[in-house]
């Protein structure tokens, strides 16, 4: 067990905290298909104690917080595949993979961050307008979803966090992409059910410009985003599943907002996320000893939270190993 306010503490006294890196890429890896509608959420089902060695191997990688598998774990995820009756089970079932890892290899504190977010969670004009124009080329495949309504999304979502929260996670991670409208379903619902949590935002910098906008394809700015939706509640501001580039560009607005921990984990910008394994003629633009430099200048210049999202796996949080100052600069 692990005392989340230890965690807190050690937050607000501006220690480093290391995340582990992306959860389906490395299951890629390890040998387990994604799945088309709850992509590495299937690996609950299908591969568990390969699950239980992947949290293994990114504790032995030196992480303070593993993530459980549920980024795509909702009942809307689990639902076309046939699991609906599956869903509490599959979801506690991440916990305790997570727990049982964490017994089994840990020789210091480490926390277990439940993960939510909207992954797959489309209504019949969320899907029109933005989802089936982009479908073709980017490793979803061009197929229909089980489409949901903004009340079941919610229900969804609310359902998940709770039964992560009374599976024992540590906290919660609220993961908001796409539309303004999903990012606030899951950050509401996460944030209602009464436990510590941390928010993360996707953002993207538009070709030939230097505003930092928020989701995949909006046109809403972060700061405006963030002007709005601060204060959270939240622990931790997360940037996720974001390009190295544009992580780094987002970091002074970030800052201009809020004055709470930083964290960053962020993706290779791949397309084969959530095909069944990742494409070998494909490299990532950077290497993982070029991350650990990045990831050097992020902590210089304030970030507390240092991880991976997609496409970034357990080689990359190896390279971070000795890299990483303990704590932020003060001020």
């Amino acid at each position: 067990m692990s005392d989340y306010q230890v965690l807190k503490s050690r937050l607000d006294q501006g220690d480093v905290i290391r995340l582990d890196g992306a959860v389906g890429t490395q299951l890629q890896a390890m040998g387990v298909p994604m799945d088309p509608y709850c992509w590495a959420a299937m690996a609950n089902h299908t591969h568990p104690y390969t699950v239980r060695k992947m949290h293994e191997d990114y504790i032995r990688a030196g992480v303070d917080v593993i993530t459980t598998n549920t980024y795509s774990a909702a009942r809307h995820n689990y639902e076309p595949t046939g699991l609906s009756d599956q869903v509490i089970e599959m979801n506690l079932r991440a916990v305790a993979l997570a727990q049982e890892a964490r017994d089994r290899v840990a020789d210091k504190p480490v926390y277990i961050g439940g993960s939510v977010s909207n992954f797959g969670a489309w209504t019949e004009d969320q899907y029109q307008r933005w989802f089936k124009p982009r479908a073709r080329g980017t490793g979803y495949g061009f197929r229909t979803r089980s489409l949901v309504t903004e009340a079941q999304v919610r229900r969804n979502l609310r359902e998940q966090a709770e039964i992560l929260a009374d599976a024992g996670v540590d906290f919660l991670m609220a993961e908001a992409t796409g539309d303004i409208e999903q990012r606030e379903w899951v950050l509401d619902e996460v944030a209602n059910v009464g436990i510590p949590f941390w928010a993360g935002f996707k953002c993207h910098v538009n070709e030939g410009e230097e505003m930092v906008h928020t989701g995949y394809a909006s046109d809403i700015l972060l700061a405006d985003e963030l002007e709005a939706r601060l204060p959270l509640g939240c622990d931790v501001l997360n940037m996720f599943h974001s390009n190295v580039e544009d992580t780094t560009k987002s970091l002074p607005v970030i800052k201009s907002k809020w004055s709470g921990p930083i964290g960053v984990y962020p993706e290779a910008g791949r397309r084969d996320y959530v095909r069944d394994f990742a494409d070998p003629n494909v490299e990532n633009p950077y290497t993982p000893e070029e991350y650990a430099e990045i990831a050097q200048g992020w902590v210089a210049q304030g970030v507390q939270v240092i991880g991976g999202c997609c496409g970034m796996g357990l080689s990359y949080i190896q390279a971070l190993n000795g890299r990483l100052s303990d704590s932020i600069p003060t001020t």
